[in-house]
């Protein structure tokens, strides 16, 4: 099969350009499976080398990540007869404005299992694929003093987070935590915790230095209409990826109960999940007394992160399911 990929060319902190075109780039090089690549790098390339290159390459599919191509420029691509896809990866939080773009493609790409019924009532073409983790950003090592903690939270200061952390502010202030992100000036409680918190954004290979120095890493998922582009309330049944980037650190993670958290980990074997504040702070205080029990679990997360979740597992079953879906219709 050659697929042809058009970047998003937005620079985010999941590196998601970068982490896909070189999983792509490793499944081309493996010779047991027939499968070309090429690749238009939207931040750098103009349109009219879009179209060349396609051409030249003349790829059974296309794919465009996040990347809200013109009606012009969609039209004239499928002119050429190629089946075009649009993968999104802000479901269902954005579900709003992808419903309005992802109609003028063949087919879309989510990666929340809960959008895919929303989709298909608009009788499209949808298919599922989670995110992953790039192994090459998230991996075990020995990191300096300076980024130990008990407890550390990544991630920007999103409504459901702040209450969080807002309802948990006296049950932290005597812990040795860490909260690294956007916005967190927003905390009622700001005052209170400024001293343990980066109010910033921080590449992945510091993010992975933290999840290492950490005894626990929360992973709070957000809540399904946070921006007010879900009016519907679809709800969010994914994990996200940094749910993949903690377990690929060998560190133990607290995470929200997502429906789907169990087809990725087994619960309380490969990972533990909590619902409420109070759950929450009591499977703080029991794993930070039980380190044998959480190191294995984070052991167990691990292993089944370098067999399953990494984006080369993930681009393998995508390329699947464009054959079985997608080029078996063409």
């Amino acid at each position: 099969m050659k697929l042809f990929f058009i970047s998003s060319g937005t620079k985010t902190l999941s590196y998601l350009d970068p982490n896909i075109i070189s999983a792509f780039r490793q499944i081309e090089r493996n010779v047991d499976l027939p499968f070309t690549f090429n690749c238009f790098h939207s931040d750098k390339e103009n349109i009219q080398t879009l179209y060349n290159r396609v051409q030249k390459f003349n790829p059974d599919i296309i794919i465009s990540l996040n990347r809200f191509l013109t009606p012009e420029t969609i039209q004239q691509l499928k002119r050429l007869n190629i089946p075009i896809g649009l993968w999104v990866v802000d479901d269902p939080y954005l579900i709003k404005h992808h419903l309005k773009i992802a109609q003028m493609y063949h087919f879309v790409v989510t990666e929340d299992s809960g959008s895919v019924p929303v989709y298909r009532r608009k009788k499209m073409e949808v298919l599922h694929l989670p995110l992953a983790v790039n192994p090459n950003y998230y991996y075990p090592m020995e990191v300096p003093k300076q980024y130990q903690y008990d407890i550390c939270f990544v991630g920007s200061a999103l409504p459901i987070r702040l209450k969080m952390i807002d309802d948990m502010a006296v049950f932290l202030k005597g812990k040795n935590f860490i909260i690294i992100g956007r916005w967190w000036e927003r905390l009622k409680n700001y005052a209170l915790l400024k001293p343990h918190i980066l109010n910033r954004t921080i590449p992945p290979n510091e993010v992975a230095k933290y999840y290492n120095g950490a005894k626990i890493v929360l992973n709070i998922h957000r809540t399904c209409n946070d921006v007010q582009l879900n009016p519907q309330k679809i709800p969010a049944h994914t994990p996200n990826n940094r749910t993949f980037d903690i377990a690929a650190c060998k560190a133990f993670q607290l995470a929200t109960c997502r429906k789907d958290l169990d087809k990725y980990f087994d619960i309380n074997d490969e990972i533990i999940c909590y619902q409420g504040v109070h759950e929450l702070k009591d499977k703080i205080n029991y794993y930070l007394q039980n380190e044998e029990e959480r190191q294995n679990i984070a052991e167990n997360a691990y292993q089944r992160t370098m067999e399953q979740h990494t984006y080369v597992h993930r681009l393998k079953e995508l390329i699947q399911m464009i054959k079985n879906n997608i080029l078996v219709h063409k």
